[in-house]
C-alpha cells in the first residue's frame, strides 16, 4: 500500500511538472558539423519536445567552416548540415527558427553576404511557415521579434551583421536605426520578459573572452585539437600576446567594434527589468549574471573548446550540449542545460529559475 502512495505521489509531480510549462525554447548553438555527438544531442533533445508549446533554435555557424556552398557539389553536401539540424523537429512539427554566425557569413569572408543569403533561400524554397530564418531579409541587423507568450518575447537579430569586414556601404546608420528599433520594442514590451538572441554574446568566458589559462600557454595546440597535448612552454605564450595585442580579430569580445556592440545593445537595454540574452559563438555552455546582464551561452552544439572559471559564471561546460529555457505557467523562465556524459547518455547538468531581483 505504501508502494502504491509513493507511485501515486511520483505520478502527481511528474504531471504537475509538466503541466507548469506553458513555452518550451530548446536552444542550439553552433551545431554546423555532423558528428557523433550532434547527431545524439540533436536526437535527443527532439524527444523533449512538448507537443504545440515547444520552438527550437539554431542560433549561427549553422555550416561550418564557411557556410552554405553556392555551387555544386558544395551546395549539396552542405545542405546536408543544415537538414540534420531541422529535419528531426520538423518531422514533429517543432517550429525551427535560424540565425547565422560568422561562419555562416563565409567565415567572416568577401562572400559573407551571398553565402547567408543562399543559407536563408534553401530554407525558404522548402515552402513551410514552420521553418525560418531570421532575420526575413537576410544579410541585415534585422530586429525580428516573436510573441512567445502574452507576457514573453524575443528579439532576434543578426549580429554578425555588425561585426562584418566587407560591407560595400557606411552601415553606422544601419546600427543607430537597429537601436532605436530595440529600444521602441522594450518600451512597447516594457511589462514582458524579452530574450535577446543573437549569435555573439554580450558576456562569455570561452575562447572568444581572450582569457587564458596555463594550459593555453604549455599546451597551445590543444586549441587546434584537444587532445594536442605537447608541451611548448615559452612559444605558447607567443599565440596568447599576438591575439590579445597584435593579430585582432573582429569575432573576439575585445575587439573595438564587437565592444561597441556590447555597450549600444546592452546600455539600450539596461532600463528594462527583465532581460536574458542568449547566444552561441564560444563552443561551451555557460550561465552568466554580471553587472544586471542575465547570459546564456548555448554554442556547443557540435564543437567543444575551453570555458574560463570567473565568479560572474554560474555555470560552465567546455564540452557539447545545448539549452533548454521553459516559460513556465507563472511566466518565470527555467534554464536547463543538457550535456553527452557520461557517453550517449543525455544528463541534465544543470538547472535554475533565472532571477531577475539579484544584480551580481
Amino acid at each position: 500500500m505504501r508502494r502504491l502512495f509513493y507511485l501515486l505521489l511520483l505520478f502527481i509531480y511528474h504531471f504537475a511538472s509538466a503541466q507548469e510549462i506553458d513555452q518550451r525554447l530548446i536552444i542550439f548553438g553552433d551545431a554546423g558539423e555532423i558528428n557523433t555527438k550532434q547527431s545524439f544531442l540533436i536526437e535527443k533533445a527532439n524527444g523533449l519536445q512538448i507537443p504545440t508549446k515547444t520552438r527550437a533554435f539554431f542560433i549561427g555557424d549553422n555550416i561550418y567552416p564557411d557556410g552554405l556552398g553556392l555551387t555544386s557539389p558544395g551546395k549539396e553536401e552542405t545542405a546536408e548540415i543544415l537538414k540534420s539540424q531541422f529535419e528531426g523537429f520538423r518531422k514533429l512539427n517543432v517550429p525551427v527558427y535560424f540565425l547565422a554566425g560568422n561562419h555562416d557569413w563565409d567565415k567572416s569572408g568577401k562572400k559573407g553576404l551571398a553565402k547567408v543569403e543562399a543559407q536563408a533561400n534553401y530554407l525558404n524554397n522548402y515552402g513551410d511557415s514552420g521553418l525560418q530564418f531570421l532575420p526575413k531579409k537576410a544579410g541585415t541587423l534585422g530586429p525580428e521579434v516573436l510573441t512567445l507568450n502574452d507576457q514573453t518575447v524575443a528579439i532576434l537579430y543578426d549580429s554578425e551583421f555588425w561585426l562584418f569586414p566587407y560591407h560595400n556601404r557606411d552601415v553606422e546608420p544601419e546600427k543607430e536605426a537597429f537601436i532605436q528599433k530595440i529600444k521602441e520594442i522594450l518600451e512597447a514590451n516594457k511589462d514582458k520578459t524579452v530574450l535577446m538572441i543573437s549569435h555573439h554574446p554580450m558576456v562569455s568566458y570561452g575562447d572568444h573572452s581572450l582569457i587564458y589559462g596555463w594550459k593555453d600557454h604549455i599546451f597551445p595546440l590543444t586549441d587546434i585539437k584537444s587532445s594536442l597535448y605537447i608541451p611548448l612552454p615559452g612559444i605558447g605564450s607567443l599565440y596568447p600576446l599576438l591575439r590579445s595585442h597584435v593579430i585582432k580579430f573582429a569575432e573576439d569580445l575585445k575587439h573595438p567594434i564587437y565592444q561597441d556592440m556590447i555597450k549600444r545593445v546592452t546600455t539600450v537595454c539596461e532600463d528594462h527589468p527583465k532581460v536574458v540574452f542568449i547566444s552561441g559563438h564560444d563552443h561551451g555552455l555557460q550561465y552568466i549574471e554580471k553587472d544586471n546582464i542575465r547570459q546564456v551561452v548555448s554554442g556547443s552544439g557540435s564543437k567543444q573548446s575551453d570555458i574560463h572559471k570567473r565568479e560572474p559564471l554560474k555555470y560552465g561546460y567546455n564540452k557539447q550540449g545545448f539549452s533548454i529555457i521553459d516559460i513556465l505557467d507563472n511566466n518565470q523562465l527555467r534554464l536547463t542545460f543538457y550535456i553527452d556524459n557520461p557517453k550517449d547518455s543525455l544528463t541534465k547538468s544543470y538547472e535554475t529559475i533565472i532571477d531577475f531581483n539579484v544584480t551580481k
